[in-house]
């Protein structure tokens, strides 16, 4: 099962989302409530729309938008995986300001289940690339670094 790291964008607020989900079908709402992830963090940006990073499998991410479409709810995904990996994207920096008092601990489980997927899924050919994009190993995250302490040949 191949697992990566989605973002989720709508058109509308969480509060407007639930009146949403209030309309849909029996099967339609346990296609949502079912949803499988790994992990998730959400909120809701300046303009009141909300915005979910999910950790899962392309089949949970499709059963997912297929319902949403079906009911005309707006929404885009973009899948940050790649992005995620060659260090183009933080997340935990961009997540970072976003924190308060009533998500830091579900932002803190969030990242941890990030930084686990990173290990996870790095090899050696994207760590040695950015050892040459950044000129040195001493310039890369710890993420990577810790991958290159624990790398073994096969």
């Amino acid at each position: 099962m191949n697992i990566n790291v989605y973002r989720i964008d709508f058109s509308k607020s969480s509060f407007e989302l639930n009146e949403d989900y209030d309309f849909l079908s029996e099967s339609e709402q346990e296609k949502i409530s079912s949803l499988d992830t790994e992990s998730f963090f959400d909120y809701e940006d300046d303009n009141g729309n909300y915005i979910c990073y999910l950790i899962c499998n392309a089949m949970e991410i499709k059963k997912y938008s297929d319902v949403l479409i079906n009911n005309l709810i707006g929404h885009t995904i973009t899948k940050l995986s790649d992005d995620i990996l060659k260090f183009r994207i933080e997340l935990e920096e961009e997540l970072k300001q976003l924190l308060n008092t009533v998500n830091s601990i579900k932002y803190s489980f969030f990242i941890d289940d990030l930084n686990d997927w990173i290990i996870e899924h790095l090899n050696i050919d994207i760590v040695l690339d950015r050892i040459n994009e950044l000129g040195g190993i001493d310039k890369l995250s710890n993420i990577e670094k810790e991958f290159l302490k624990n790398f073994q040949l096969p």
